[in-house]
């Protein structure tokens, strides 16, 4: 691949990361104002677009070392987590719109050509993850006044695990956990939204980690 060929594939790989973040970006503002939710703000989208566009970059700049499919699987993972990250992080919701899209799009994934998990481990993984996580659910809210734990975050973390092998999905939600746990502790507020920490930490891999995508996606 000649030098002018690699700049013109960058540029249209940047163009086609950025136009998917405005159309997901549009589709969680469209979602909040017809259900009369606060808006998206210019403060809230610049450093989710800024992180998301960073790890796009360096997906393609990993081109060498990983795997084409590593490396689009790994895109289109971030580009469905987008707007179910820009709800939660405006007013901690998870629509289910998003959250099945995602969990669709793992299943999807596993069944297409250089897929690390069979389709068949990724089901039963998914919906194993689905009855533990909404087990949780149920003993985390009984008795409670206020929802502690949604029920989007029960189809997220089986979308998760439709999309990782089990033990990775651990780390990444682990991963999760601890950089909400962070922020909760750095603003003094106890309540913190799951998926924003978790499209952190998987960029983070992405940018710092990214040998430890081979194998895992």
């Amino acid at each position: 691949m000649t030098s002018l060929t690699y700049s013109v594939t960058v540029g249209l790989w940047l163009a086609g990361c950025a136009a998917l973040f405005v159309l997901q970006a549009f589709r969680a503002r469209r979602f909040l104002q017809l259900y009369e939710g606060p808006p998206l703000t210019w403060p809230l989208l610049t450093p989710v677009a800024l992180i998301y566009m960073l790890t796009a970059g360096w997906l393609m700049a990993l081109l060498p070392v990983l795997p084409v499919s590593t490396i689009w699987r790994s895109a289109v993972l971030l580009v469905l987590a987008l707007p179910m990250t820009l709800t939660d992080l405006r007013c901690q919701w998870l629509p289910m719109r998003y959250t099945v899209s995602f969990w669709a799009g793992g299943l999807l994934s596993a069944a297409l050509p250089a897929a690390v998990m069979p389709w068949t481990a990724s089901l039963i993984a998914s919906l194993v993850a689905f009855v533990l996580a909404a087990t949780v659910r149920g003993l985390a809210n009984f008795r409670q006044q206020e929802e502690r734990i949604g029920l989007g975050d029960v189809y997220l973390m089986a979308g998760l695990c439709a999309w990782l092998p089990w033990r990775s999905a651990v780390y990444a939600a682990a991963g999760g956990l601890l950089l909400c746990s962070l922020c909760a502790l750095l603003t003094r507020k106890p309540s913190k939204p799951f998926a924003p920490a978790l499209f952190g930490y998987l960029c983070g891999v992405c940018l710092f980690f990214p040998q430890q995508l081979a194998g895992v996606l």
